[in-house]
């Protein structure tokens, strides 16, 4: 009954680990991602670290989500299945127009940007968002470029015109993404609500995209695996029609391409699902926005699907390709299975006849044996009945020894070969 409770209560718990935070005025979201190969133990050690240094107390055990109250700022912590994110917010009372002064400026912000860069986690991410009051009356495409050091901005208005979003989908000179967010008249929830969103679309964006790298490193010898294949097909195809054929060979070299493409879909299963994933997580989280078009800005959808999109149909075809061509190989190696088989019937049959010929020979020798073995008995049974007349006193009796070897011999040869064929009855 107690571990019911705390499976309840854990489960209970997970609902509320990601909770919003409420923006009622200007702030900044700053999130470093990191990739967790085998360090994630090294990086929950260095937070705890530094957490130690402050006065608070260690991230829980067991814990994925935690946050930490640091002064002016608050330290969120996530632990993710292949990524674990560290994220500062801070946040400030009053809601200007526009963004705060030292908006995206790491070396005036009082954050720890530089230890959190310093990670012992290698950082694949790193999200810079400001919220500000409503935008200024100046701004314009130009300015907004200049502001977030961006060769393309993508913007939207969203909650019914409530507030904008601008995203730089670039990296500045201090290596992050910029966000910009203007509120004009928001609440502090929805708003909260909102940044995270944001926060999370831009983390699982890149996180998408890992999986076109993939591609791109495994397309040139998927494409050698798939020529491989086709030329061992076509041999196939013709060395069927030959009475004989190479199919050991054929087997062996297509052994060696089924090994080749098992190793790239081991190293590539994992981040075609986790493409496919991440897509649907930044696809919900543009539709959670229910952004609306900005006049002279390209919107965030339409950018992402013309960027994005054709990374992620490419990871679709890829994984399609992987499908098929082990689909391929596996017909391939179905239909030298069958020419083995046939080989193997081929070559039974071919043993069947020789035995059955040997068989009919040994028959022949052995009857012939059998000949020889009656007339060598009748002719030393006549010469043992010879033997024996010649002791007895036939010249007296009228008899010749002569014509009692001549009459025993048809007599001893029926008995020999009634004896042969008794043996053989019995066997």
């Amino acid at each position: 009954m107690k571990d019911v409770i705390e499976l309840r209560r854990s489960l209970s718990d997970e609902l509320h680990a990601r909770a919003f935070d409420h923006f009622s005025g200007a702030g900044r979201f700053i999130r470093f991602v990191y990739f967790v190969e085998d360090n994630a133990d090294l990086i929950v050690d260095y937070v705890n670290a530094f957490l130690e240094n402050v006065g608070q107390a260690p991230i829980p055990r067991m814990s994925k989500f935690a946050t930490f109250k640091l002064g002016h700022y608050s330290l969120d912590f996530e632990k993710h299945n292949e990524f674990i994110s560290i994220s500062f917010i801070q946040k400030s009372n009053s809601l200007a127009v526009g963004l705060l002064p030292d908006a995206y400026d790491a070396r005036s912000v009082d954050l720890p940007l530089e230890w959190a860069q310093l990670s012992p986690g290698k950082v694949f991410h790193a999200i810079w968002l400001e919220v500000g009051g409503g935008p200024p009356e100046e701004l314009n495409e130009q300015k907004i470029h200049q502001v977030m050091q961006a060769r393309a901005v993508a913007a939207n208005q969203f909650s019914d015109g409530a507030a904008q979003v601008y995203f730089a989908f670039d990296i500045d000179s201090a290596g992050f993404s910029r966000v910009a967010l203007f509120n004009s008249n928001m609440v502090a929830s929805r708003l909260g609500r909102a940044v995270q969103r944001i926060v999370e679309l831009e983390t699982y964006r890149l996180l998408a995209l890992l999986g076109f790298a993939t591609v791109k490193e495994h397309s040139a010898k998927l494409d050698s695996i798939a020529k491989h294949v086709g030329e061992i097909t076509n041999e196939l195809a013709e060395q069927i029609k030959q009475p004989e054929s190479n199919v050991e060979d054929m087997l062996s070299k297509l052994s060696a391409q089924a090994a080749d493409l098992e190793n790239i879909y081991s190293n590539a299963s994992y981040r075609m699902a986790a493409t496919k994933a991440y897509d649907s997580i930044v696809e919900n989280r543009l539709d959670g926005l229910r952004v609306s078009r900005i006049e002279g800005f390209q919107g965030v959808k339409g950018f992402l699907n013309r960027r994005m999109l054709p990374a992620i149909d490419s990871c679709r075809a890829f994984s399609e390709r992987l499908r098929r061509l082990s689909e391929r190989i596996s017909r391939a190696g179905d239909l030298l299975q069958t020419q083995t088989e046939m080989i193997i019937q081929r070559q039974n049959q071919d043993l069947l006849i020789s035995m059955n010929s040997r068989a009919k020979t040994q028959l022949r020798l052995q009857q012939t044996v059998e000949r020889l073995s009656i007339a060598a008995v009748t002719y030393y049974g006549v010469g043992l009945v010879g033997f024996a007349g010649a002791s007895l006193p036939l010249v007296a009796w009228g008899l010749s020894l002569d014509v009692i070897e001549a009459i025993s011999i048809p007599i001893i040869a029926g008995c020999v070969w009634l004896t042969i064929r008794q043996v053989k009855r019995r066997i």
